[in-house]
């Protein structure tokens, strides 16, 4: 039987017009929430409140309308567990403005202080243990929230990337390099979920993850095999799942189909009406001012890994400053190097991950593989070279000190 893939239209970040559709969609799919415990995984990838992150984050909105929907069908307890690259995961939610959209419907579960659980996966392709929040393991059923977006790391953000926000950040880490589609592959089916819901509203094109330009796609992408819903989502931003290396991996493994013959489209007409080509990620530097020099490797320079992590933090210099004002930076990255480049000034070089270490007295050299992701914004911040992130400071500030409190927002201790 093929599996259902529905989309409806949802032109607006309405929260009743959610409710009410996302209620629907959980029927139609006989989804049966009544007396259930639900863990709901968002995407807070960039601490900001809207309309910074309209193309980034699953929107507070989308979240609150999915909760009340859980409710008005009779869950029990309903978790909302996220992490966050900026700060802490209370300051998140904090800075993502979401918190009163649960307020006494759902907890908010601080991921970075869950207890963990060890979870093996059979047959792994590169990554056969994980360490998940026990609050998943126990819930009884697991929805996700992506955003849809691209990634210049991982080519698409959809409900199999958006497991990674499960994990803690140093394991987030492991195969972040050219393994890292069989490493999402793998954590996918460490906890599967049993419904997906993606927040395509307003979905992202461009410089995702961090920087995607909103795009007005207008829909809700629904369905209880996820990979199959990742795959249609595909087809609306005028890609072919096919190309995508984790979904491959995942119909491989037997969790769900990705051929269009395959899949029973609820709302066909509105793929049709609404699929675009998005403007996919660049990952190379050619757009980049003259005064930036880059040298990178004939190999082992990752787009997964450190290359993107560079490509990221130069888009937030284009997005906070506009190219200006730009002295000589210097970036060197992978190996090998036919020859040590010469005449860097060494306080604005930077050495990126640990396959470049060998020209770690260069500059400033950041190790890792790959090297984490706000480390080398950090690093040109501290230099006066670069402004960090683009976010409320208020936001942070008040998060940071509101966590510090006993029993303030959701559940802060371990379980």
């Amino acid at each position: 039987m093929k599996p259902v893939v529905r989309i409806v239209d949802q032109r607006a970040y309405e929260p009743e017009e959610i409710r009410s559709r996302v209620r629907r969609l959980l029927e139609a799919d006989d989804l049966r929430v009544r007396r259930k415990s639900v863990f709901l995984k968002p995407s807070f990838v960039y601490p900001a409140r809207p309309p910074l992150n309209r193309g980034v984050n699953t929107q507070p909105e989308f979240v609150g309308g999915v909760v009340q929907a859980l409710r008005d069908l009779g869950a029990s307890d309903v978790w909302v567990g996220e992490d966050c690259l900026g700060g802490s995961s209370a300051v998140a939610f904090h800075a993502m403005g979401v918190l009163p959209w649960l307020k006494g419907a759902a907890t908010p579960l601080f991921l970075d202080r869950e207890r963990r659980v060890d979870v093996s996966v059979p047959d792994p392709f590169v990554e056969g243990r994980f360490r998940l929040p026990a609050s998943l393991l126990n819930a009884d059923l697991f929805i996700s929230l992506p955003k849809l977006k691209v990634n210049m790391h991982s080519g698409l953000t959809l409900s199999a990337k958006n497991h990674m926000g499960l994990l803690i950040r140093s394991d987030r880490l492991t195969h972040h390099d050219f393994r890292l589609h069989q490493k999402i592959a793998d954590l996918y089916r460490a906890r599967v979920p049993d419904y997906v819901l993606a927040d395509a509203i307003v979905s992202g094109e461009g410089q995702g993850p961090m920087h995607a330009r909103p795009v007005e796609t207008g829909v809700i992408v629904a369905g209880r095999t996820g990979v199959a819903v990742d795959a249609v989502s595909c087809r609306l931003m005028g890609l072919e799942p096919g190309a995508v290396p984790h979904l491959v991996h995942l119909h491989e493994r037997g969790c769900g189909p990705i051929a269009r013959a395959d899949i029973e489209i609820d709302g066909e007409g509105l793929l049709g009406e609404r699929a675009r080509r998005f403007q996919p990620p660049r990952t190379g530097f050619s757009d980049c001012p003259p005064t930036m020099r880059f040298f990178v490797g004939a190999r082992r320079a990752c787009p997964e890994g450190c290359l993107g992590m560079i490509r990221g933090t130069v888009d937030h210099w284009a997005r906070c400053n506009h190219w200006r004002p730009i002295r000589d930076v210097s970036f060197i990255v992978g190996e090998p190097h036919a020859e040590q480049p010469g005449g860097l000034p060494k306080n604005r070089t930077f050495v990126v991950g640990d396959c470049a270490a060998a020209w770690r007295d260069l500059g400033t050299f950041l190790p890792g593989c790959p090297v984490p992701p706000l480390s080398l914004l950090l690093a040109l911040a501290r230099k006066g070279i670069m402004s960090p992130l683009q976010t409320r400071a208020s936001d942070v500030v008040i998060g940071q000190l509101r966590s510090l409190l006993p029993g303030w927002g959701g559940r802060t201790r371990r379980r």
